[in-house]
C-alpha cells in the first residue's frame, strides 16, 4: 500500500495525516507557531491565568485547529478530517477505532455541548497522545498531542 505524503516545512517528506505524539501532516507538536502564521485563517489569543501566551488558530486548508501555549503547538484539533494509516477517523464507529488504535482509553467522562444539544463523550488515549470525541457511536472529534511518562 502507498503512504500518502506532503512536503514538510523542513523541506523533508512526511506521512500524511496522524503521526501518534507527533504531528498532523506538517504540524508538528511542540514546534514554533510562527511558522505557521502565515497560513491563519482566524487568530484568537487567550488570557492565561498561569501567565503562558495561550493562540488558537485556524489553519486555511487544512480544516484544523492549534493551540500552542508559550509560541509552541501544544494541540491540533481536527473536526472535519483526521487520516490515520490511511483510514478516515471522523465519522468511523468507534468500536472500528478501538481495534485500529490497538489502546484502551485511560479515561472517559461525558460533556454536553449546548450548542448543539448533545451529550459527547470523550475518550482519552495517553500513550497515543489523542482525545477522542464521540456522539451517537461515531467519531465527531480528534484532539492531538503528546504522551509524556511522567
Amino acid at each position: 500500500m502507498a503512504k500518502n505524503i506532503v512536503e514538510g516545512t523542513n523541506d523533508k517528506v512526511m506521512e500524511k495525516g496522524l503521526v501518534l505524539n507527533k504531528s498532523y501532516d506538517i504540524f508538528c507538536i511542540g514546534e514554533d507557531i510562527s511558522k505557521y502564521e502565515k497560513m491563519a485563517h482566524a487568530k484568537t489569543h487567550f488570557d492565561d491565568p498561569n501567565g503562558f501566551d495561550s493562540y488558537e488558530i485556524e489553519i486555511h486548508g487544512y480544516n484544523i485547529t492549534i493551540e500552542s501555549e508559550n509560541g509552541r503547538i501544544e494541540t491540533i484539533t481536527c473536526s472535519e478530517s483526521c487520516i490515520y494509516n490511511g483510514q478516515e477517523l471522523i465519522m468511523m464507529k468507534f468500536e472500528d477505532f478501538l481495534k485500529t488504535i490497538e489502546e484502551e482509553p485511560a479515561n472517559h467522562d461525558i460533556y454536553y455541548l449546548p450548542g448543539s444539544h448533545q451529550n459527547q463523550h470523550v475518550y482519552n488515549f495517553d500513550k497515543a497522545g489523542l482525545q477522542v470525541w464521540v456522539w451517537r457511536g461515531k467519531i465527531r472529534t480528534i484532539v492531538i498531542g503528546t504522551y509524556e511518562d511522567s
